[in-house]
Formats: structure tokens, C-alpha cells, sequence
């Protein structure tokens, strides 16, 4: 019986390739399409994977976008809101301050009026204190006018019953009055006439005017007595 050597098998194996490559028949054409149409199945299955994962890319993209609108939205009303809050807190702002200035101009009216009134009180007291001054000065002016009168009338008159040449006479009524009258010689308590009033001589004195020598009868409303020979005005 032959025997093998290990060195004789490894020599005859790649012979037996050889042998086994020509003797075996090539992948048939069904195998080669049905191979081509697995593998271009798998890619096509790769791509669509990778078309849904954009897919499923872009609707997580629109729906963030869909939320960040939303946000949007929501912030956009809530600014109105606080915008038109805001513009009727102005409105209401403006007018109250048309209604202060409103009041703050009636009371500067007020306070002109006031000022006008007062000027023309302050006026109309400085006019009555100047009157005032002026008459106590006439008051005075008469008072020392009748205590001369009186002096004069003291020392210079003759007896009450002797008649004297008067050519004045000062008369009573609303006011007194100085009047002239033609010359006349009356004595105390004669009566006489003027203007269509009676009166009566309380006393005869010198003329009140400086520097005047006529004499001047006092009168009293009434009658008494009947005068020598009347005067009249």
C-alpha cells in the first residue's frame, strides 16, 4: 500500500483548486440578477431609512418651529395686552392732568379776581382813610374856626340888644352854608326869611373869612319876634 506524504498533499492541493475551479460552473444569470436586485433592495431600504429619519427630522423640526410660533403668538398677545393696558394707564394719566390744569386755571382766575378785588377794597380804604384824615382836619380846622369865632365874638360884640349892620349870615340845613346877605341891622332873636325858610339869630360874630370885617349872623330854625327891617338873599 502507497503511502502519502504530508509534503505530497500539499503538493497535490493546488492542483485539486485548479481542478475544482475549471470543473465548477460560473453563478447563473438568475443568481447574478436576483443577488444585483438584493443588494440595490438594501440600499433602497438604507435610503428610505434615511429619508424617513429626515421625515421624522423635519416634522420634529416643524413641530419646535410650530411651538416657537405659538410662543411667539403668546408673547406678541401678551405685549398688546400689556401695551393697551399700558396706553389706557396714559389715557387715563392725561386726563387727570387736563383736569388739574383745568382746575389749576380756574384758581388762577379765582386768584386774579381775588387780587383785582382786593386791589380795588385796598383802593376804595386808602381813598375812605384819606377822606377820613380830611375831614378830621376840616373838624379841626372848624373847631379852632368856632373857638375863635367864640373868642372874637367875647371880647368884640356890643350889647346883645344893640342892632349891628350884618352882611352874612350862617345858615343851617343839610349842611351849613355861608350865604350874603344884603346889609341888614339885626340884633339877637330876629326872624327873617330865606329861601322861603325861617330862622331865627342865635348871635352875631365877625366874618369867618380872613381878613374879612363884615359881620355874620348865626341862625336857628323858628321864630321869634318880628325884625325892624328883614334881609333876604
Amino acid at each position: 500500500m502507497e503511502t502519502i506524504s504530508p509534503d505530497d498533499h500539499d503538493r497535490d492541493e493546488p492542483r485539486s483548486g485548479l481542478v475544482r475551479r475549471v470543473l465548477s460552473p460560473g453563478p447563473r444569470p438568475e443568481e447574478r440578477l436576483e443577488e444585483l436586485l438584493a443588494r440595490r433592495r438594501h440600499e433602497l431600504d438604507e435610503h428610505a431609512a434615511r429619508l424617513h429619519e429626515s421625515i421624522a427630522e423635519l416634522e420634529r423640526r416643524e413641530e419646535l418651529l410650530r411651538d416657537s410660533r405659538a410662543s411667539v403668538e403668546r408673547m406678541l398677545r401678551l405685549g398688546t395686552s400689556d401695551l393697551e393696558a399700558r396706553e389706557a394707564e396714559l389715557s387715563e394719566f392725561v386726563r387727570e392732568l387736563t383736569e388739574r390744569e383745568a382746575r389749576v386755571s380756574e384758581a388762577e382766575v379765582d386768584v386774579a379776581r381775588r387780587r383785582q378785588d382786593l386791589g380795588a377794597v385796598e383802593l376804595k380804604r386808602a381813598a375812605l382813610e384819606r377822606r377820613e384824615r380830611t375831614l378830621e382836619t376840616r373838624e379841626e380846622q372848624v373847631a379852632e374856626l368856632q373857638a375863635e369865632l367864640d373868642g372874637r365874638a367875647a371880647t368884640a360884640s356890643p350889647a346883645s340888644g344893640e342892632p349891628q349892620l350884618v352882611e352874612l349870615a350862617f345858615v343851617p340845613g343839610d349842611r351849613y352854608r355861608l350865604i350874603e346877605i344884603d346889609a341888614t341891622p339885626l340884633t339877637l332873636g330876629f326872624a327873617f326869611e330865606i329861601e322861603d325858610a325861617e330862622f331865627v339869630v342865635s348871635r352875631i360874630t365877625g366874618s369867618p373869612l380872613p381878613a374879612d370885617t363884615r359881620r355874620c349872623a348865626y341862625l336857628v330854625r323858628g321864630t321869634r319876634g318880628e325884625p325892624e327891617s328883614g334881609g333876604n338873599s
